[in-house]
């Protein structure tokens, strides 16, 4: 059964009391967050720990900590690094002082770091429970055919988020489910005049990627996708082109399909202020789609509650509600149910009882039912049931990740070294999709590439 039965409030849980085993096999008991146990069963102590979470996803972890630290006596001290996380622990790894566990957003710095002999081998201290994860998110934690790391955070990346009321006044009565029939909704959005069919986020180029990233992999799936990333295939390949000509009908003639046009897409949309246009606080929506992760969840106002069906209203203050579709492929594609994503992976930096106790917690469905019961989080462990996750939406994310036919990691992540290069490649081909502009950006991707990757 689910670590933790809810009681649900909007979109939040409040947790009852329930009984769980912990790694170290003693019995505890969980009420409202917090676990008892004796105290002669504990290790006491304390251990450092570094993630990119910040804000409401660090309340979030601290709550999943909380359990490990009453129920072992163990003391965690965190630090939330945000967006320069890889930086710091690259730092702090140099000069000798890093964390006793690390979780970083991609698999490449745990390949240096493994490399380097920086983090250590796992198998031997998860033990079953790396059996909990599919065999592309084990390969992704692995180096050299050793297990290095534990997925505990999982981002779906095949996620489009609507507002349905938008889609019910154009008149559409069904989600796409083809490439063909997404671009026929943007035009209808369109044409009503009232609502542009796309806010794209922009940013300084990440959520360009991953869009080109959702649509190359539904054309040409995971092996070409894999190829790509380690530059087997180069980025002056066909495929790369037909998918950029793909994003360009998708972005329309000048940014015709975005709100505020291309100027007004590079100019506001930076994330998440694009979710804030399908989805305001305050007032009605001005567009009707936003693609990217399931992570967006988080930066939906909390008086949005999933449609499941249910007549939603255009205005914030009234019955608003949102909902995903799956990123749709083209007609005939075998690569339909093929997934991007990303993660954070954990990894043991300083091995000793306390950081080995943790990593072990890391690793069990216990420690990610705790955040799946709060919302605005996914995991790749299978064991987490899907009813620890408070609706349907979120429930429907986590069964594709855990059940997808192919599973690849980000593209733009896997590229140490060019990685904002690349963001900035997008951004050029996103303004000026002339097949000349594009010859010349794909020229200068194959370049940086083989320069960052050496071949």
């Amino acid at each position: 059964m689910s670590l933790f039965k809810r009681l649900k409030t909007g979109r939040k849980a409040l947790i009852t009391t329930v009984a769980f085993t912990t790694m170290a096999g003693m019995s505890v008991v969980v009420s409202n967050g917090s676990a008892l146990a004796s105290t002669s069963h504990k290790i006491g102590g304390s251990v450092t720990l570094w993630a990119e979470w910040t804000s409401t996803e660090q309340q979030d972890f601290k709550a999943v900590l909380a359990p490990f630290e009453d129920s072992t006596g163990i003391k965690v001290q965190y630090t939330g690094k945000g967006s320069n996380m890889d930086t710091a622990l690259d730092a702090a790894v140099a000069g000798g002082a890093p964390p006793a566990v690390a979780l970083v957003p991609d698999p490449g710095t745990l390949d240096t770091l493994a490399s380097k002999h920086s983090i250590q081998p796992l198998s031997s201290i998860i033990g079953a429970e790396a059996s909990n994860y599919g065999s592309a998110w084990t390969n992704l934690a692995s180096y050299n055919n050793k297990l290095y790391g534990v997925w505990f955070k999982a981002a779906n990346k095949n996620t489009v988020y609507y507002n349905p009321a938008v889609f019910k006044a154009a008149g559409i009565k069904s989600t796409p489910t083809k490439w063909s029939q997404l671009l026929a909704d943007e035009a209808t959005i369109a044409h009503g005049g009232t609502y542009a069919p796309v806010s794209l986020c922009t940013d300084i180029g990440w959520p360009v990627a991953d869009l080109f990233q959702n649509l190359f992999l539904k054309l040409n799936g995971a092996v070409a996708y894999n190829q790509l990333s380690t530059h087997a295939i180069k980025w002056s390949s066909p495929d790369v082109t037909k998918t950029f000509a793909e994003l360009a009908q998708l972005v329309g003639s000048g940014g015709s399909n975005l709100l505020g046009g291309m100027k007004g897409a590079l100019a506001d949309g930076a994330y998440p202020n694009c979710v804030a246009s399908v989805f305001p606080a305050k007032g009605s929506p001005t567009a009707a789609m936003v693609f990217e992760a399931d992570f967006v969840t988080s930066s939906v106002p909390t008086n949005y509650t999933p449609s499941n069906g249910k007549s939603c209203s255009l205005k914030a203050t009234a019955t608003p509600c949102y909902d995903t579709f799956n990123f749709p492929a083209p007609s005939g594609s075998a690569y339909a149910n093929d997934i991007q994503g990303s993660g954070d992976v954990a990894m043991l930096l300083r091995s000793n009882p306390q950081s080995r106790a943790l990593i072990k917690y890391l690793a069990s469905p216990n420690a990610a039912d705790i955040w799946a019961n709060l919302g605005g989080f996914a995991s790749a462990n299978k064991k987490v049931p899907l009813s620890s996750y408070p609706d349907p939406v979120s429930q429907a994310d986590a069964k594709a990740l855990t059940s997808a036919k192919a599973f690849v990691f980000s593209l733009d992540d896997l590229q140490v070294g060019w990685e904002p290069k690349l963001w900035a490649d997008m951004l050029n081909v996103l303004q000026n999709p002339s097949a000349s502009n594009v010859t010349s950006v794909e020229a200068l991707m194959d370049t940086q590439a083989t320069t960052a990757l050496g071949h």
